[in-house]
């Protein structure tokens, strides 16, 4: 599949400052005159929308292997709808969310298999892949402040314990580890700074490929 466009994944746990820095990397690059498409994973489609409020607030346990596999469904619809026709037109697309967050909360902090996941991501995927991960890597007591602060009632995800977000946390630095796409960035940084060197980041790799 020939695309002209440009794929951003912007990954880490909830209270990182994803939200923040999407929004300020869309700004930045739209006064470049470039087309921007911000999504997110879950909630890209109408069908994501539904799946991600049924993630996030169900009054009943789901099962980590459905829960999985409704990440999945929503990663092929998003692929499929939202992905492949930007990819297709030559838009920039930023991400909030991609196939590493599956990985890292259902391998890593649920303890699926993780082959299995990576085999299952592929497939929806339909060979597309990010140009560029950024992870916003935050600790979680921080990050855990800022979404009480903030919003003050947190989701299903964001109620777990901590342990649970340590493995999460671990999942992404490993696979920041064995992808080059991955570019970390301190969460801890102010959001003029994190958006600073996002943008350092985007715009080596654009001006490289002449984009």
């Amino acid at each position: 599949m020939k695309t002209t466009g440009f794929l951003i994944a912007i990954e880490g746990i909830d209270g990182a400052g994803k939200s923040t820095l999407i929004a300020a990397l869309a700004e930045r690059l739209r006064k470049k005159k470039y087309s921007v498409l911000i999504t997110r994973e879950p909630g890209g489609t109408s069908f994501g929308q539904t799946l991600r409020h049924l993630l996030q607030h169900s009054s009943e346990k789901i099962d980590a292997k459905t829960e999985f596999l409704l990440f999945a469904a929503d990663r092929s619809e998003h692929i499929k709808q939202v992905i492949i026709p930007a990819l297709m037109r030559g838009d920039i697309i930023i991400s909030d969310r991609m196939d590493d967050s599956s990985l890292a909360y259902q391998g890593y902090g649920r303890g699926l298999d993780r082959e299995l996941i990576t085999t299952i991501n592929k497939w929806v995927m339909d060979t597309v892949v990010p140009h560029i991960i950024l992870y916003v890597r935050l600790d979680w007591e921080t990050a855990l402040q800022r979404l009480i602060l903030n919003r003050g009632s947190l989701t299903n995800f964001e109620q777990e314990k901590k342990d649970f977000f340590e493995r999460v946390i671990h999942g992404f630095d490993e696979i920041a580890q064995q992808k080059d796409q991955v570019k970390i960035i301190n969460g801890t940084l102010s959001p003029e700074e994190i958006a600073d060197q996002a943008f350092a980041h985007i715009m080596h790799f654009l001006e490289s490929k002449k984009i």
